[in-house]
């Protein structure tokens, strides 16, 4: 019996573990190539490079392009805000993030993507989190 328990035990650990594990997945740099009104965002990995003008741009790494859609609670953060012209200052979390929360329809409504988002997945591989950076 002994034996059974223990090895029941270590079998629900190892799943809870797992589980635990592969609850979300971020990309930190993308860029987002479009935004369509059904809430698909097609994008591709990004890579942050030095250059003299700005100090810095993202360019779009090679590869296949990624479509994903809107989780229902998906939260939206900017630099300056979602709505043009911009109705709020420039706000930036701890880690250089837009700390301007959007709207879903004010997401889908913006005639250019957040710069390099870090998007954030559910197991489903919808995104639960779009968190754009400031670029002047």
């Amino acid at each position: 019996m002994r034996r059974w328990v223990w090895a029941a035990g270590t079998v629900v650990a190892v799943v809870a573990g797992v589980v635990v594990w592969q609850t979300t997945t971020t990309e930190w740099t993308t860029v987002i190539t479009a935004i369509h009104p059904d809430g698909t965002v097609e994008w591709v990995e990004g890579e942050a490079r030095h250059t003299e003008e700005n100090n810095s741009y993202v360019f779009e790494l090679p590869g296949q392009p990624h479509v994903s859609k809107l989780a229902d609670d998906v939260v939206i953060r900017t630099a300056l805000g979602c709505s043009s012209p911009p109705t709020s200052g420039l706000d930036l979390s701890w880690n250089g993030l837009g700390a301007v929360e959007c709207s879903r329809e004010e997401f889908l409504a913006m005639k250019s993507p957040p710069y390099a988002p870090r998007l954030t997945f559910n197991w489903s591989g919808e995104i639960t989190e779009i968190a754009g950076r400031y670029h002047p």
